[in-house]
Parts: structure tokens; C-alpha cells; sequence
């Protein structure tokens, strides 16, 4: 059996969100190769996406099983995990893939989401800080650049004809609202203006600015009422009276 063409629909149907088909092809590649880990991995993440929690886990382990110095196959365990919101098993897949592939910005901006999820927020902020380090090391002209393979899919995965770089840009709006809720205000703005040069329109409908304009509120807030009031003004006083000695 010829397995490209099923591949190839699988990841069509994957791209419309049309799991349950895309489940059933890349099965079907499976049963005619099963020592292909791209299937696995394809396979185990329509599974996720289908609720099939178990069955994901399995396919995945698989695929890196069969590949385990394939970044990719270890990035997709780790949005798998991050579907079911084990942060802490996600963060653990997501180190696995930037250990391997080091240079991977989207795998460092899901290390730091899931870590910041897990209650690590110094070494989320490490993370952020490092998918922004690889940032401006990639030219904005230049589109996207990521260091992964042509059907790189993950949660994120946008409708079937969405223009390029939208898809990078919804990645570096996530990143700036993360940095935001850790504080890390002039970072996350940064993050913001790189989503803004790949998709203007997208950027400008994001949470991004509302939620900015509400932290700095809410930080004004905090600096008034811990400011000390200003001392009232004296009240003034009547004059006093001028005393002059009666006239007997």
C-alpha cells in the first residue's frame, strides 16, 4: 500500500479539524507501517484532539519510541499533555524538544506556558525569555522561520487558507498575554510588536492592548494607595483680637 497519499489526506483533514478522519487515515498508515513515528504522531494528536486521552498518550509514547531524538514527535506529546492540562507532564515532553531541537521558538513559548501553568514561574520566565532571544534573531521580513517540519501542526492550528504567518503571529499573542500575567510588562510588549509585524489585523483584534491598559490601571492603583496622602492644610485662625487697655 502507497502510505503518502493517506499521510498526505490525514493531514489535510487535521488542518479542517476534521479529526475523526484524520485519526482513521493515519491508522490506516499505521497498519501498513508500523515503525513510522510521523504517523504516530499525527495519529496520537487527532486522538487527543478527540478526547481519547489514553489512547493519545499511547501513540505518542510510540512515536518517540521510535524516534526519540525527534523533536517534533516530542514537541506533539507535549501539546497532547497540554490538552489535558497535565502542565508538569507537558513541560517535561516541551524540555525533551528544546533539548533536541534548541532553537525551536514555539516549543520554548510552550515550555514557558506550560511551567508558568505548573507554578514555576522563574523558570517559565527563563523560557519566555529565551523564545524572545530567538526572536529578534529572526528577521521579520522574512516571515516565519520556524526550525520544524513542513506539517508542523499543534493546538493552534488555524483554518484551512488562513494567509501566512497568521498562524506564527496567534503564537507570539499568546506569549505576550503569558509575560503580562507574569508581570513582565516590557517583554511582553516586545512579544506583542513581533505578532503585530507578521499580522497587523490579528494583533489589533487580540486582548492584548485592553488587557495592558487594564494592568497599568490596576498598577497605578497599587502606587496611589501605598503613596502617603499629602498633609492637609492648616486650618486658618481667626485673627486674634487686638487688645487695647480700657479707658477708666
Amino acid at each position: 500500500m502507497e502510505t503518502k497519499p493517506r499521510f498526505d489526506f490525514g493531514i489535510h483533514c487535521f488542518l479542517r479539524r476534521e479529526y475523526d478522519q484524520a485519526a482513521k487515515a493515519f491508522q490506516e498508515v499505521i497498519r501498513a507501517n508500523p515503525s513510522d513515528p510521523a504517523a504516530w504522531s499525527f495519529y496520537g494528536m487527532a486522538l487527543a484532539h478527540l478526547g481519547r486521552a489514553a489512547e493519545a498518550e499511547n501513540a505518542l509514547s510510540r512515536a518517540v519510541a521510535l524516534a526519540p531524538r525527534n523533536g517534533e514527535a516530542w514537541f506533539h506529546l507535549g501539546i497532547a499533555r497540554s490538552l489535558r492540562e497535565e502542565w508538569s507532564e507537558a513541560a517535561t515532553a516541551y524540555q525533551r524538544a528544546v533539548s533536541l531541537v534548541p532553537n525551536d521558538l514555539v516549543a520554548w513559548h510552550r515550555l514557558g506556558v506550560a511551567l508558568a501553568e505548573s507554578g514555576d514561574e522563574g523558570a517559565a520566565s527563563a523560557a519566555f525569555e529565551r523564545a524572545l532571544v530567538l526572536s529578534r534573531e529572526i528577521p521579520a521580513s522574512d516571515g516565519p522561520h520556524l526550525p520544524v517540519s513542513a506539517h508542523r501542526l499543534d493546538d493552534h492550528t488555524d483554518e484551512l487558507g488562513e494567509r501566512e504567518g497568521g498562524r506564527e503571529a496567534k503564537s507570539w499573542i499568546d506569549l505576550a498575554l503569558s509575560l503580562l500575567s507574569l508581570g513582565d510588562q516590557e517583554e511582553a510588549v516586545a512579544a506583542y510588536e513581533r505578532a503585530y509585524t507578521l499580522d497587523p489585523e490579528r494583533a489589533r483584534r487580540s486582548l492584548f492592548r485592553p488587557m495592558l491598559t487594564l494592568v497599568t490601571a490596576v498598577q497605578e492603583d497599587a502606587l496611589a494607595a501605598d503613596r502617603p496622602a499629602p498633609p492637609k492644610p492648616a486650618r486658618p485662625q481667626p485673627p486674634a483680637p487686638d487688645y487695647r487697655p480700657e479707658v477708666g
